[in-house]
């Protein structure tokens, strides 16, 4: 029977039979659908309603019009809201569906239609309905034609912003004109939008005015400055001084989001006062979110609207985060100073350095590892901005400390290790080798050897690392440091280590002894008995061809790797053919190792050596040979059979001995001599004549 909310409870045991929950698996897609979507059990119409947009697609665009949007009435006024929600996630499918599928057509289906069920939707009772519906409704807002957003769009969002006995439909309000702003465009967001932001600035309801400073920031931007400053602003000053605590601190929250939307000469005088306020807030949790935004509300200011006010309150972040009456969140200040700290130093240039510098040195040796950690991996962005003799006068100390941290830390050096070495001298960069030559040794450090992330970041910046030492230093410790990585006994470590080896070759072209050398490790790799060394030589030869350097792998390694066309590991004759398929354009595969492949007993192998091109004429030709072959045993066995059966009638027609003995006086010798030069002479006549086996005449070899 039905219960109240339209689930069916069986009298016995207070649930559905499986018999109930069954479904008819020998229904299509949209059958299905049909027959189940107004079931009894909510928990199959939830199944089903989740169904629409997939077999809308699958049945076509008139099958969906006669069949699946008939369907979308009911559900939308479901008992069960779960079921609703799912309706009103699968609403912006369907409606792109029927626009891409249906033209104008779909296109008036979804105005005349869809948009209806969705202002249903949007002031469904159960808030997780509305929720899903808003965001539904600004994705269909995408594919509503700029003509059409006011009618069909703005119409269904306006009259909650008048729901005066349901604050949380002004709410849901503020956010849906919000998102749906860039949509409206600046003309109906003037006219519409504004005004109601404006009035819901008022609102007795604190939640709303706290929503409004919260939600405002899109409508700014398609305002534009003007009308940000002339309308909004007031309205923002007004709720900055609010008497509820929570709407000062959406203020302080927001107050990076206003200041990018004024025009920058009006940013400081407008916004810096209010930030003061802030960060004086008789509420320790305005005061927090104050500072929290002073260093994005920095990089949104010109250089010199910034006073030395705002340069020392943000130092003080890291230096004396207590005496700001911040206390509980000293941690939190210095993370948020440490982490805006590239954005400030780039508005104030190189120049400014000297103004927070003392909130560098304190971040560099914070306590709290998060602090030093953000700074790891942002301190490459800062040496670029200060240039190289600064960097080397103020960072490389933070640079090798950070070398030497906890992991956490150490990982933020690491990855922008060459990066960072990039922004400095070549001479203060040749200290750095030591620390590649400890990754090179990492056999001897076990600090190095069970952190195979550490040398997978490595492995990443090989091709940065190649250029930025002289050529000298390059094959000396890159070079070892590079066959180090391609032989890792990680496999990702490996994989990102192989490109680089043909930028090293490229990188000591001028010397070739060092190339050859080089050349006669990677040539190493295919002569070992290590079955995955060779695998390793075939990506590498891979990332030859693949990284433009093809005529260095035709002259050094090419024939080394098509000889692996026959190796006898299974592996590795698999990694080659497929390396092979990727790489036909680029290569000319030898028909000797066409042919091995082609006569591999594999079916991995031979399912990938068929896509290749040339290779079913290799087999051909592989095929041709072996029956001439054939052909040719089977006819210099008729010719020796034939020989042979010669000889014998010869010997048996020949004279016996006595019968010689008696003859020896006559003129008879010189016939059997000749009969006997006969018997020789008849084999070479044979071996050069033609012979006929069933009925057809072959060619002796």
């Amino acid at each position: 029977m039905m219960s109240e909310h339209g689930g069916y409870h069986d009298d016995r045991d207070g649930g559905p039979t499986f018999e109930d929950l069954a479904i008819d698996d020998s229904l299509t897609d949209l059958d299905r659908v049909i027959r189940y979507v107004d079931s009894n059990i909510a928990l199959q119409r939830v199944i089903h309603v989740r169904m629409l947009e997939e077999t809308a697609v699958s049945s076509g665009y008139e099958k969906t019009c006669t069949s699946i949007i008939p369907l979308l009435e009911p559900l939308v006024s479901d008992v069960e809201f779960v079921v609703r929600q799912h309706v009103a996630g699968q609403l912006p499918g369907l409606c792109k569906f029927l626009v891409s599928a249906g033209g104008d057509d779909g296109y008036k289906i979804v105005l005349e239609t869809m948009m209806p069920l969705m202002s249903k939707l949007l002031s469904d009772v159960q808030a997780e309905v509305r929720h899903i519906a808003c965001e539904s409704l600004v994705t269909i807002a995408e594919i509503i034609k700029s003509e059409d957003q006011g009618q069909h769009v703005l119409t269904l969002v306006l009259p909650f912003a008048h729901e005066d006995d349901d604050e949380q439909m002004r709410i849901t309000a503020l956010i849906l004109l919000n998102k749906l702003a860039v949509f409206l465009g600046r003309d109906l967001c003037c006219q519409f939008c504004v005004p109601e932001f404006i009035s819901l600035s008022e609102d007795p309801v604190f939640r709303v005015r706290k929503a409004m400073v919260l939600n405002f920031a899109n409508v700014c931007m398609t305002a534009g400055p003007e009308v940000t400053e002339e309308r909004l602003l007031p309205a923002y000053t007004r709720l900055a001084k609010d008497e509820i605590w929570g709407v000062r601190k959406a203020c302080a929250e927001s107050l990076v989001d206003m200041s990018k939307t004024l025009a920058p000469e009006k940013r400081a005088s407008a916004l810096t006062p209010l930030f003061t306020a802030f960060s004086h807030d008789a509420s320790k949790w305005v005061r927090i979110a104050a500072y929290q935004q002073l260093g994005p509300y920095l990089s949104t200011l010109p250089p010199h609207e910034i006073t030395e006010t705002l340069t020392t309150s943000y130092a003080d972040m890291a230096t004396r985060p207590t005496a700001l009456l911040l206390s509980g969140a000293e941690a939190d200040m210095k993370f948020h100073c440490a982490y805006n700290f590239p954005a400030v130093l780039l508005t104030l240039g190189r120049d400014g350095w000297p103004r927070i510098s003392r909130a560098f040195e304190a971040l560099t040796v914070d306590g709290f590892w998060k602090v030093r950690r953000t700074l790891a991996h942002s301190l490459h962005e800062i040496a670029r901005i200060l240039g190289p003799e600064m960097t080397e006068a103020h960072l490389t100390s933070a640079f090798d400390t950070f070398l030497q941290d906890i992991d956490d830390v150490k990982m933020g050096s690491i990855t922008h290790f060459a990066d960072f070495l990039a922004a400095i001298s070549p001479t203060a960069r040749h200290e750095y080798l030591a620390v590649l030559a400890e990754f090179n040794d990492f056999q001897a450090h076990s600090k190095f050897k069970l952190k195979w992330r550490f040398r997978g970041l490595i492995s990443e910046q090989l091709p940065a690392i190649c250029t930025l030492f002289p050529p000298a230093d390059t094959f000396a410790i890159v070079a070892p440091l590079i066959f180090q990585l391609v032989t890792d006994d990680v496999a990702c470590v490996r994989d990102s280590s192989f490109h680089a080896v043909p930028l090293l070759f490229a990188c000591l072209a001028e010397n070739p002894e060092w190339t050859e050398a080089l050349a006669d490790q990677v040539r190493a790799l295919q002569a070992s008995s290590v079955y995955i060394h060779r695998q390793i030589y075939i990506r590498v030869c891979r990332a030859f061809v693949l990284g433009g350097h093809a005529p260095l792998f035709e002259a050094s390694l090419a024939a080394p790797f098509f000889a692996l066309a026959s190796d006898p590991v299974f592996n590795v004759r698999l990694a080659l053919v497929r390396i092979l398929v990727e790489l036909q354009e680029h290569l000319t595969i030898p028909t000797d190792a066409l042919r091995a492949l082609g006569n591999d007993p594999h079916v991995d192998i031979h399912v990938c050596f068929t896509q290749l091109r040339g290779a079913s004429d290799a087999v051909l030709t592989t095929t041709a040979e072996e029956t001439t072959t054939m052909e040719e045993a089977d006819a210099l066995g008729v010719v020796t059979d034939a020989v042979d059966d010669l000889k014998l009638v010869v010997e048996e027609e020949s004279p016996s001995t006595d019968d010689q003995d008696e003859a020896a006086g006559g003129d008879d010798v010189t016939t059997v001599n000749e009969a006997a030069v006969s018997v020789e002479d008849i084999t070479p006549t044979i071996d050069v004549a033609d012979v006929a086996i069933d009925g057809e005449t072959l060619s002796p070899p």
